[in-house]
């Protein structure tokens, strides 16, 4: 099928959808539950109502991650409020929340960390949907219960949870951009189920996307050929009617195949990398008000690349580095006094990581308390703290304060203090960049741990049809780490990573949603960011000004229909010293229908219009993007 015919294929089932939907909405049913009342445990490492949660909490669950058309982590959050996907290098793509630097968002699957890759990042789009069964992004700093890392907020991938009754998915979805490239095959699945006391839940998924090079400027692609590989699995027995220990194992494959230009010229590049995880967990209640939760887990990513001169010499280089990550952490939630639920908590991390020219070992023992009260029946207080001891920086304290009021049945006030951490990684130490075309990034081992306070107040309005949110919150960062330039290489700007005294985000969110009669809701969020380095004056880099995601739904039960349309609008953003990056647009649509209890049909193109995006990736001298990108599947369930 070539690429003219699928795009008409796809804008003929867009209109048909489209004329259909003025008669499907008037046997269409009104009303849904709003997300106030989903329970999330991110946020305070106890069940809680978004509701009341003094925090600023953004769930996307099983439904929505597939009404995005997402296969990878990186498209869910795409979309996410006061996120920015950062371009790193040009094929990662890495998140950073509230204007702070990616590696101020710690990334987390079911609450146990993920050890980092190349260059010291973690490749959201190395993470495929089809094990996770939801994403909890909590915004603001988490270090009093997560220790290192949390400044800026907290990403968690909760991966599907067995089910008593058997289940059986089955996925199969094409696209291809409008140009004729990143052809992507894409199949996936999962089933679960219980016998006896036992209960299962399995995942796979096959991710393979062509290469795209909108760039034609040089050699290198700008998306490489790109193979994703994955499988999950998790068990749970049933000790007693209130205790059971589950296992669990993840792993992922990803395979790169592309051409890079660097200073010494152009290179033919192989990646192989594989991300590993598994688990062992004890879960349990202690009397009537009290659990216990114990855990011991490994991680493991090995990457290596492959580079081959283009130019028929015999010339190449091989890169490769090896990180394992086992942790041991155990916490006690209980309620005392009947006014006090109380968790504390104990976590023991080990982290080794070896690259070409070292190896380090790195250790953590991190200790927390957290204590949730409630006073007058309405003034909801959370403070906890956590104490962590970090083999290369020793001691950091990190308190945190929250506050909610219902002022009354459909407002509720909030607010928030938290002070937070992050210790250097061996990359920053002792590792640095590769040469590029672009810079050069230098180690540095005299680092210092960035240290940061928080500052957040919010308010939430929901009544009838209507939800309302806002939040302002201020960032102070201390001895942030950033690029700071030293020289040149010839023409190549030199850098070396460096303390900077002083820096600083703000910023207003606002997130709306309407239900809309006929079926239809309306959903708007919008975020302003004002970011400064102290030091220099200037603004942080790639941090826009105002993003926004303006989303119109429909659902008709009756009829096995839904569809919408997302529309992701980035402001300007600095991207080098003295170049701003124009603004961009993207429009996403996204339909499906059920043609039966056991089949579904969907479709969708992502960048509608075909915008450009490339002027946000500066950093690359890329696209960054494939282009207006169509797509369509199948799904079986039983």
């Amino acid at each position: 099928m070539t690429y003219n015919f699928y795009k008409k294929l796809c804008l003929t089932s867009l209109l048909t959808l489209s004329s259909a939907l003025p008669i499907f909405a008037q046997t269409q049913e009104e009303g849904k539950t709003y997300k106030a009342d989903e329970v999330v445990v991110t946020a305070t490492l106890s069940e809680l109502r978004i509701a009341d949660v003094p925090a600023s909490v953004q769930v996307f669950d099983e439904a929505e991650i597939a009404d995005m058309g997402s296969q990878t982590l990186n498209d869910v959050l795409f979309e996410a409020q006061g996120l920015i996907l950062e371009p790193t290098n040009g094929r990662l793509s890495t998140a950073r929340l509230r204007g702070l630097s990616s590696k101020n968002t710690l990334i987390l699957m079911d609450g146990m960390r993920l050890p980092s890759g190349f260059q010291d990042y973690i490749d959201l789009g190395e993470i495929p949907t089809g094990m996770i069964g939801q994403v909890e992004v909590v915004r603001g700093s988490g270090s009093a219960l997560y220790g290192s890392d949390a400044i800026g907020g907290v990403i968690n991938l909760i991966t599907r949870k067995p089910q008593d009754e058997f289940h059986l998915n089955l996925n199969t979805r094409y696209g291809q951009s409008t140009y004729g490239e990143a052809e992507n095959p894409i199949f996936k699945g999962n089933m679960s189920g219980g016998a006896g006391d036992f209960n299962y839940v399995l995942s796979g998924t096959f991710n393979q996307r062509d290469r795209f090079d909108r760039d034609k400027s040089t050699l290198a692609t700008d998306g490489d050929d790109k193979t994703i590989g994955s499988g999950s699995g998790k068990l749970i027995y049933q000790l007693t009617s209130q205790s059971d220990i589950s296992f669990g194992l993840n792993y992922t494959d990803i395979e790169l195949e592309g051409y890079r230009t660097q200073t010494s010229g152009d290179w033919a590049r192989t990646v192989n990398a594989t991300r590993s995880s598994g688990y062992v967990q004890f879960s349990g209640n202690l009397g009537e008000k009290s659990r216990l939760v114990a855990r011991a887990y490994r991680s493991y990513y090995d990457w290596e690349a492959v580079m081959k001169s283009v130019s028929g010499s015999s010339s190449s280089t091989t890169t490769s580095l090896e990180q394992t990550l086992d942790q041991f952490d155990s916490r006690w939630t209980g309620l005392l006094f009947d006014q006090h639920r109380v968790t504390a908590g104990l976590e023991y991390r080990n982290e080794d990581r070896k690259d070409d020219s070292t190896s380090h070992n790195v250790h953590n023992l991190g200790v927390f308390l957290q204590d949730e009260l409630l006073f007058f029946q309405r003034l909801g207080v959370i403070v906890g703290a956590r104490y962590d001891h970090h083999s290369d920086f020793g001691s950091a304290i990190s308190p945190k304060l929250s506050a909610s009021y219902p002022l009354t049945e459909h407002i509720r006030l909030r607010g928030s203090y938290g002070e937070g951490f992050r210790a250097p990684t061996v990359y920053e130490l002792y590792t640095g960049s590769l040469y590029t075309k672009k810079k050069i990034v230098y180690a540095n081992p005299n680092l210092d741990p960035e240290k940061s306070q928080s500052y957040e107040l919010g308010a939430d309005f929901w009544y009838g049809r209507i939800s309302f949110n806002l939040s302002l919150f201020h960032n102070d960062m201390r001895d942030m780490i950033t690029e700071i330039q030293t020289g040149t290489n010839g023409k190549i700007p030199v850098y070396e990573l460096r303390n900077v005294s002083k820096a600083m985000t703000e910023g207003m969110e606002t997130n709306i949603e309407i239900n809309l009669p006929f079926g239809f809701a309306l959903g708007d969020e919008f975020t302003w960011m004002n970011t400064e380095n102290k030091s220099t004056g200037e603004e942080l880099l790639y941090v826009p000004t105002t993003s926004n995601t303006l989303k119109l739904s429909y659902h008709n039960q009756e009829y096995g229909l839904k569809s919408n349309l997302r529309v992701v609008s980035i402001g300007e953003q600095l991207i080098e010293s003295d170049n701003v990056a124009d603004g961009y647009t993207i429009f996403n649509f996204y339909a499906a229908k059920t043609l039966s209890n056991n089949f579904d049909f969907y479709f969708g193109i992502d960048n509608l219009f075909n915008s450009d995006a490339s002027s946000a990736y500066g950093n690359i001298g890329g696209a960054g993007t494939t282009g207006t990108f169509f797509y369509s599947g199948l799904n079986f369930k039983l």
